[in-house]
């Protein structure tokens, strides 16, 4: 019998023949045995499979993880391309830290053809132990990982928008560390006003308002003075600013809403303001927003490790998003009502229907009043903002908490 077979990597067919039996005598069979005969040693081939035949199609396309990764970049940065969960284009942060993963993943994957893959995904755990071995954290590398999976997952066919490479990743074969605790720093009262203390400037105001309100970085670096509302007592986020570009959106649909503030920290922000009427709450010398990378190293850490002639606060290094869990922590040891938690912390108040039919957070006066109420959790201290050094009394005042 004769028959067809499509060979990976080649063009052509190619043509098979096989014996079924001697054509008389001993060990001859019928027509009808002989066909089945022929149809088990094609059926044993794979000739006749789906599965054959998409392996030896995939192996002809020969797309490179290079090239796929450049093509699923190119889309996930199109300004028109809308984001499932939030219905907005990819931040340009977001897009940041993926370009900069992609680069690292084509250095070691980037020659691989994807067609590879489906048969063998060694060299994708091969990749994986070199993090592991380089010291490189499990969130860090899962990261890595899922950027992978979508980058092959991306790779469609143009007719039917089927993957060309329906991976089934194997986690025996990846061995992919389980993410089992992050580092998560988050200050004390005591530590913040430790931190105010040897902060100067407007950085003592920026670090004040951080813990005060939990508003993150991005958005406190985008907020205008045109949306510090009713004499410095509410904040209306509806930007922000990252590296130093203002974007006119956040990072997610519930970011967009208006915080209040404490009384003593309204005070504060009307004497940072002062006469101004117009730019950035907190700018640089020649008018620019600040870059949240910039703070961090010159400032915030400064401070949080010290140095040889000055203790650290903390003695180790933390983002600016501690203050906002701490804000988050105080509201919740404060038993702040659910809704308004959710709210002024930009968090998803659509986890269930008790969610979406509290509608106490529309109440603005309602708002300020708890506001007032709830308090900052942490003692100012004297003379803010313009103070430059910590007098001994304010040194005496940093272990102590405001009810």
């Amino acid at each position: 019998m004769r028959y067809w077979i499509d060979m990976p990597g080649q063009h052509q067919r190619v043509h098979k023949r096989e014996r079924i039996c001697p054509v008389s005598g001993a060990g001859s069979l019928s027509e009808s045995a002989r066909k089945r005969r022929a149809r088990e040693i094609v059926q044993r081939s794979g000739a006749d499979t789906v599965e054959h035949f998409q392996k030896a199609v995939l192996s002809e396309i020969g797309i490179t993880f290079r090239q796929q990764s450049e093509t699923w970049f190119a889309y996930m940065e199109n300004p028109r391309r809308a984001n499932g969960k939030s219905g907005l284009p990819t931040a340009a942060s977001t897009l940041a830290t993926w370009s900069g993963i992609v680069r690292k993943l084509n250095d070691a994957l980037g020659d691989l053809p994807l067609c590879a893959l489906v048969q063998n995904q060694q060299p994708v755990a091969d990749f994986i132990t070199k993090m592991v071995e380089d010291g490189y954290l499990p969130k860090t590398i899962r990261n890595y990982v899922q950027l992978i999976k979508m980058i092959v997952a991306s790779a469609k066919d143009k007719a039917t928008r089927k993957q060309l490479f329906p991976v089934a990743w194997d986690q025996e074969v990846l061995l992919v560390p389980a993410v089992r605790k992050q580092n998560q720093p988050v200050f004390t009262a005591a530590e913040i006003v430790k931190i105010v203390c040897h902060a100067t400037g407007q950085y003592r105001t920026m670090f004040i308002v951080l813990a005060a309100s939990g508003l993150r970085i991005s958005e406190l670096l985008g907020l205008r003075i045109e949306n510090v509302l009713d004499d410095c007592y509410r904040l209306r986020i509806v930007e922000k600013n990252y590296n130093g570009r203002q974007e006119d959106r956040l990072k997610t649909p519930a970011g967009e809403r208006t915080v209040e503030l404490h009384s003593s920290i309204a005070t504060m922000l009307r004497m940072h303001i002062g006469a101004r009427t117009s730019g950035w709450v907190f700018e640089t010398k020649k008018h620019k927003p600040h870059s949240a990378s910039n703070i961090l190293k010159r400032y915030l850490h400064p401070i949080l490790v010290g140095d040889s002639e000055t203790p650290g606060v903390t003695g180790k290094k933390a983002g600016e998003h501690a203050f906002r869990r701490y804000r988050n922590g105080y509201l919740r040891r404060m038993s702040c009502p659910v809704g308004l938690l959710k709210y002024w912390m930009a968090h998803s108040r659509k986890t269930d229907m008790s969610d979406v039919y509290d509608k106490s957070p529309e109440d603005e006066a309602w708002r300020l009043e708890e506001a007032e109420r709830l308090g900052i959790g942490f003692e100012l201290p004297e003379n803010v903002p313009s103070c430059t050094e910590c007098t001994e009394k304010t040194k005496t005042a940093t272990e102590l908490v405001a009810v």
